[in-house]
């Protein structure tokens, strides 16, 4: 976002409410005004993902099959109304990573599309979902012309994306402030560790780490406790900067914080959910690496064993990657010409 709007594009971002205000916030931290001024928000409900059980990094299988036919069935509707203003406002390019009714508006509206991903929902679908479910999503993805391959990407997404030029390419993340990482790093005299979940799990039983030779900074929901832990809200704007100031991190294996800590060059102990195919992809290629481990909640009872395997990790690969976020923008300017 922040480096098309240097491109002197004018940008209108969609997602849910909550994105937005992150976005926004993220944003206005990075651009002056007048490049700020560049970025309009239209608060949409895009997409389902995944749902967990509570309390667990399980997916709800039962609960996500119910929302996913509610969904597919507004999906027609949905891509007509975006279809309609994307002509009334004369939009050059979209890009895209998720939403298949985005894929439906620009086919019907003749605008370029550019999907830049690691999965789709289709190979994730297909593990858990009904036939009838996954094959909806191939459709649409069927339809792409133009891809961008994050690296780290399922091998399986390939199959729904035969008819896409595919250009690989590496990795996206919020840029880090040193300042902000020198301040962070000041107010702790032990080794500070970075543990998030997400705000989609929590754990109940607390566990005691008072007595590990480490500082612990955290997001809401991880269960640890002790006067050598710090929280902080899930709604802090730069946690890439957290990471950043961490010897190491222990998290889900979302493909976001994962970016973040390889341009930091943080090793990471990722919790396995093996029931979701980008997770287990993006594990063992970490893994192959030499970049991450995999660790399950039981192991954060024994979280300074965690930190022990994580100094054992080679990380001299964190050096094949780089921030493309330039080459992602000027590849959507292209399809404006």
């Amino acid at each position: 976002m922040a480096t098309l709007c240097r491109c002197e594009a004018k940008i209108t971002l969609v997602c849910g409410a909550n994105h937005l205000d992150f976005a926004k916030r993220n944003l206005e931290q990075e651009l002056p005004k007048e490049l700020i001024d560049r970025v309009r928000y239209r608060p949409i409900n895009t997409d389902i993902g995944l749902i967990n059980r509570e309390g667990t990094l399980l997916v709800d299988t039962g609960k996500l099959t119910e929302i996913c036919e509610y969904f597919l069935a507004k999906v027609p509707s949905l891509a007509k109304t975006e279809a309609e203003w994307l002509k009334r406002e004369a939009v050059s390019a979209v890009l895209c990573d998720m939403p298949i009714w985005a894929m439906d508006a620009c086919d019907m509206a003749g605008v370029p599309f550019l999907y830049v991903g690691n999965f789709t929902w289709t190979e994730l679908y297909r593990e858990f979902l009904p036939e009838h479910i996954w094959k909806e999503y191939a459709k649409r993805y069927g339809k792409i012309q133009h891809t961008m391959l994050y690296a780290l990407n399922n091998e399986e997404m390939l199959e729904f994306l035969q008819n896409s030029e595919k250009t690989p390419t590496s990795v996206v993340a919020r840029p880090i402030h040193n300042d902000e990482v020198q301040r962070i790093k000041s107010q702790h005299e032990k080794p500070p560790v970075f543990v998030a979940l997400g705000m989609s799990a929590r754990f109940k039983q607390p566990i005691d780490v008072s007595h590990a030779p480490y500082d612990f900074i955290t997001t809401l929901g991880v269960p640890l406790v002790g006067e050598n832990v710090t929280v902080i809200s899930n709604s802090t704007p730069n946690t890439q900067d957290y990471i950043a100031a961490a010897d190491y991190v222990i998290t889900k294996a979302g493909w976001g914080t994962v970016a973040e800590c390889i341009l930091a060059q943080r090793p990471m102990a990722l919790f396995a959910r093996d029931t979701v195919l980008e997770d287990r992809t993006t594990i063992c290629k970490l893994q192959k690496l030499g970049l991450a481990i995999s660790v399950t909640p039981e192991n954060l009872h024994r979280v300074e064993r965690v930190i022990e395997d994580l100094k054992q990790l080679d990380t001299s690969n964190f050096d094949t990657f780089y921030d493309a976020a330039s080459e992602i923008a000027d590849k959507l300017i292209s399809l404006m010409q």
